[in-house]
């Protein structure tokens, strides 16, 4: 006779908007929803090893109205990886069997499940397999930023023989668009990736010919206008993981007539509600404004990557090029069950180089 699933387990929660330091409680007894016997739903129970923090988490915990949440009590975490505990009607996973977990955000609004919580109920439709020979650390943070940075790459039309711009380039999305946008590109390609300088070395291992360090350039539009304005030098596309403004209003200086500026987000000055809601109107106004530059545009188009649920067919295609080793996930650090609010601390500082991730279970490092 089987077991009946377990009825709670650990979990940071909360249950109002504020800043994760203030917001987050470790609860030892948060309620679990597996689905009855007679469900016809194809669901999971995973025990989470590693969960991957980021700023859609921040935004959730800081910024978003809490009744928009359908449970008393919501947890955090888009991305994270496990094993399966017990399979319910389906038959893509059994027990055992190691897979990486994407929920979008209205089934987390929905459910108040996330990836900070030791046992997770998940429908299979969000899941895919870990690639044979990778532990589920090196899932860990795939997900949002791969998924993320694959949809730019496809939005923007990057092909074979491009001359990409990479912004934000060793964040969690911009590490994985320089190595997506190499796949894409080939050796002929060319890759320029802006990040800080103490990244260099990391951001040409993933792929890129170049690296422009911003924080030696006070008018960095003005130095990419000079570096990259000649004939033969401006980028066929830009893609922006970090969301630089600036960048985008002065982009006709170095991208190509008739290229793309797609961009993860706009960066916003805090996790305040308003200056969040300034970066959707900013986005809006570069959607919607005439490009024409007489009429004060830029000359150039603007996109930006609105996720959502991937699919699976995107997910499997990114656990994919994980296995194959056209992808990897950069980590800036990882952190204990009990460090979580100190993993948060280096999310929201800005500056970390990959992923930041929590270690949740015994999975293998």
């Amino acid at each position: 006779m089987s077991t009946s699933p377990p009825k709670t387990t650990e979990a940071w929660t909360y249950t109002s908007p504020s800043t994760p330091r203030t917001a987050l409680t470790l609860t030892t007894s948060h309620p679990l929803n597996f689905p009855p016997s007679n469900s016809s739903e194809e669901t999971l129970l995973i025990s989470v090893s590693h969960a991957a923090l980021n700023p859609g988490d921040i935004v959730s915990l800081t910024a978003m109205p809490f009744f928009l949440h359908s449970t008393p009590s919501a947890v955090p975490a888009f991305d994270f990886c496990g094993t399966v505990l017990r399979s319910h009607n389906q038959a893509r996973f059994s027990p055992g069997d190691n897979v990486i977990c994407f929920p979008p955000l209205p089934h987390m609004l929905k459910t108040g499940i996330g990836g900070l919580q030791k046992i997770v109920p998940i429908p299979a439709k969000y899941c895919v397999r870990l690639p044979q020979g990778k532990k589920p650390i090196d899932g860990a943070g795939l997900m949002l930023a791969g998924c993320t940075a694959l949809l730019q790459v496809r939005q923007a039309g990057v092909k074979k023989g491009d001359r990409i711009l990479v912004v934000g380039a060793s964040g969690g999305v911009g590490s994985a668009a320089v190595q997506i946008v190499r796949d894409v590109v080939g050796l002929g390609g060319y890759i320029a990736g802006v990040c800080s300088g103490r990244n260099e070395g990391l951001v040409r291992s993933l792929g890129a010919d170049e690296v422009v360090d911003y924080t030696l350039h006070k008018d960095l539009p003005g130095y990419l206008t000079e570096r990259f304005g000649g004939e033969g030098r401006r980028f066929d596309h830009v893609i922006d993981g970090y969301g630089n403004q600036e960048l985008y209003k002065s982009c006709a200086g170095f991208l190509k007539e008739g290229g793309v500026y797609d961009a993860a987000s706009i960066h916003y000055a805090s996790y305040r509600l308003w200056d969040l809601l300034g970066s959707v109107v900013t986005i809006g106004l570069n959607i919607l404004w005439p490009r024409a530059q007489w009429l004060g545009g830029t000359g150039r188009r603007f996109k930006i990557c609105s996720l959502g649920d991937p699919g699976l067919e995107m997910m499997e295609l990114l656990a994919g090029m994980l296995g194959d080793g056209r992808v990897r996930v950069v980590r800036d650090s990882v952190w204990g069950w009990g460090e979580v609010k100190e993993g948060f601390d280096v999310l929201m500082g800005g500056h970390a180089a990959g992923k930041v991730v929590i270690r949740v279970g015994e999975g293998e490092e």
